[in-house]
């Protein structure tokens, strides 16, 4: 028998500790761990886990881009027929509407990008499918008409490339009736009907649907009649290469002639859940599976075997709205979840916070009965549950809060009229302390109780674009930020040095995106969020958290802008991470928990729709996480 060495050059390692594994350049190492007494070896992991719903049914619709960006469109759902002209587009962790195509259809051709695709040809009506030949093009925001696509092109065929160099292979040429071996190279105006016969498929099949790979180096797989068959394609003629081990059609190829995965499809004697990867030679099955097996799926066909996405498509009864997300790889992935904490004994919103997610602190806000006074109420969070306990000086809602769980400070708020008390909580009683020198009311603040600011709000007349800095006892300018800043119900985390501000109404505007950075004396300019909106914040200046709130940028009615999106801030930009589980506006969050990825943060309070108002409801964040791990060996 061949030993270790010869086969892969290296010894087995003799150690007394796991080594540090950071990258797939150590997987396949095998060392004998002399404290535990076991083999060990770094190995892949592959898994299916669920992403967000797609907000209504696709089926057999359009699917290119990563999965960061993956853009779905049109298809038909919730019956077969008829088609739809919806786009959505995936981020990672939710889908978003986008504009619509301005052609129902389904199954037809689709490659590109989420801002530079092409959807091509595919079939429509309720009764005999009619074939329509027009091409759309998208830029990210809106659809244009290019010309149509050759007659031998219908519906349920594969395609790939980007806008400029795309290619468009097989599928039915007509409305359902024969199967087409044709291929077609569109360069971002025209397309052109490539040689045939030395250009066409090998073999005759459609729902092939997915295929990947650029123009010059194309592949794809499957089909109908159901085949495992699998194609190469080297810019002028197809070659035939391994065929999956599983037969069937309907869902479709993704990735490049190197390296793929087709997961799910159609079978005999129906829909599977099987995953097989492709690493340019041969297929192999994956011990994971879906956790549903379906058919004509939106696809990340811009994916890769280590990260790739199927969503919505066909079960065996009904449109499917599920997100299934297949990772391959030596990293044990923890998905960013929000989960349901403790009820809030006093119901209202526009209250203030502080304090961690284990540690938090709610105060203040407008209860339902408020009478436009608000409350003094104050409530202690502990992980788990909610508890009354000393309320404040003066009741109010609007107000601003920060610190922690036993060292926070409450700034102004309204009762009537606005108001410039300050107040200090030690864990058990609050003390009434120094005024802020102006009434201020929906402002936001950051810091601790002795090094805080307190930024933007109105004074009952004047939008403040300003801030002030607290050191436990006097107020100093904090300086003045960007008249594009937002002024009222902003968002912000960090430190009196290190503070971070977005979002927010803006005078005379709507929401804003804006978001600036301040470092103990100066405001900076930094990269705008993805949703205006007002929202809370929680973390760090490198490290924040904007959960839900609402948007709307045309008005400040908030009736139509509530949104359960969240977003995440890394020191550099925004991204989407997963999504709040109630719409809320007017949320607090804990604003000194860290929300640096795989740690914690937490939501309270809100109105969570104008009907049937106040929430008092909690979430606590918890952030994904990404970990090399090794297997231990065993012998049977």
């Amino acid at each position: 028998m061949a030993e270790y060495e010869s086969i892969h050059g290296t010894r087995v390692k003799y150690l007394s500790s796991d080594p540090t594994l950071t990258d797939s350049s150590t997987e396949g190492q095998v060392w004998y761990n002399s404290t535990s007494g076991t083999n060990k070896a770094l190995v892949q992991i592959k898994a299916v886990s669920s992403g967000a719903n797609i907000p209504t049914n696709f089926y057999y619709s359009g699917g290119v881009g990563p999965t960061t960006a993956t853009l779905g469109i049109s298809g038909v759902g919730p019956s077969p027929q008829p088609a739809h002209n919806l786009v959505i587009q995936y981020n990672g962790f939710t889908w978003t509407s986008e504009n619509n195509i301005p052609v129902s259809s389904r199954a037809g051709y689709d490659f590109g990008t989420a801002t530079a695709a092409v959807y091509a040809g595919g079939d429509y009506s309720p009764a005999s499918p009619t074939i329509t030949a027009v091409t759309r093009e998208y830029d990210g925001s809106s659809w244009t008409t290019g010309n149509n696509i050759p007659s031998g092109q219908g519906s349920f065929g594969a395609a790939t490339g980007v806008l400029t160099a795309g290619l468009c292979f097989g599928g039915y040429n007509g409305p359902q009736t024969a199967s087409s071996a044709v291929t077609v190279s569109y360069d971002g105006t025209n397309w052109t009907d490539l040689p045939s016969p030395s250009a066409d498929t090998n073999t005759l099949r459609n729902f092939t649907r997915g295929g990947g790979g650029p123009q010059t180096a194309a592949i794809f797989s499957g089909g109908n009649p159901t085949t495992g068959a699998t194609e190469a394609f080297d810019g002028s003629s197809w070659t035939s290469l391994n065929s999956m081990n599983t037969a069937r059609y309907g869902s479709g190829f993704n990735g490049t002639q190197g390296v793929g995965v087709y997961m799910g499809g159609v079978a005999a004697p129906g829909r599977v859940t099987t995953i097989e990867e492709w690493d340019g030679v041969n297929w192999s099955t994956s011990p994971a599976t879906l956790a549903t097996a379906t058919n004509g799926t939106i696809n990340s066909k811009g994916g890769s075997v280590s990260n790739n996405i199927i969503a919505g498509g066909w079960p065996s009864s009904g449109a499917a709205t599920a997100t299934q997300v297949y990772n391959s790889n030596i990293n044990a992935l923890t998905q960013a979840v929000w989960s349901a904490g403790g009820t809030v004994n006093t119901i209202g919103d526009v209250s203030a916070g502080a304090g961690t997610m284990n540690a938090g602190l709610k105060f203040g806000g407008y209860p339902p009965s408020g009478g436009g006074v608000g409350t003094t109420a104050t409530e202690e969070y502990n992980g788990s549950s909610w508890t009354s306990v000393n309320s404040m000086n003066t009741a109010g809602y609007g107000l601003t809060g920060t610190g922690l769980q036993t060292a926070a400070v409450r700034f102004g708020g309204y009762s009537g009229t606005n108001l410039n008390n300050t107040e200090e909580y030690d864990g058990t009683n609050w003390t009434a302390v120094t005024a802020v020198p102006t009434t201020i009311s929906s402002g936001t603040a950051f810091g601790i109780q002795t090094a805080a600011v307190l930024a933007g709000g109105y004074d009952g007349s004047t939008w403040q674009q300003d801030a002030l800095e607290y050191d436990g006892t006097n107020f100093s300018s904090g300086g003045t930020f960007p008249s594009t800043t937002g002024a009222q119900y902003a968002g912000s985390a960090g430190t009196q040095t290190a503070g971070l501000y977005f979002g927010g109404y803006v005078p005379g505007s709507a929401l804003g995106v804006t978001t600036i950075s301040y470092d103990g004396s100066s405001w900076s300019a930094q990269n705008n969020m993805l949703i205006s909106r007002y929202t809370s914040g929680s973390g760090t200046q490198t490290a924040a958290l904007a959960p839900g709130g609402y948007q709307n940028t045309n008005s400040l009615v908030p009736a139509a802008g509530y949104t359960l999106a969240c977003e995440q801030y890394d020191g550099t930009n925004w991204s989407n991470t997963c999504n709040n589980n109630i719409t809320r506006g007017y949320q607090i969050s804990s604003n000194r928990a860290s929300n640096a990825p795989g740690t914690t943060g937490l939501v309270f309070g809100g109105s969570n729709n104008p009907s049937p108002g106040n929430t008092n409801t909690s979430e606590e964040f918890t952030g994904g996480t990404e970990v090399v791990t090794a297997s231990t060996l065993t012998t049977s």
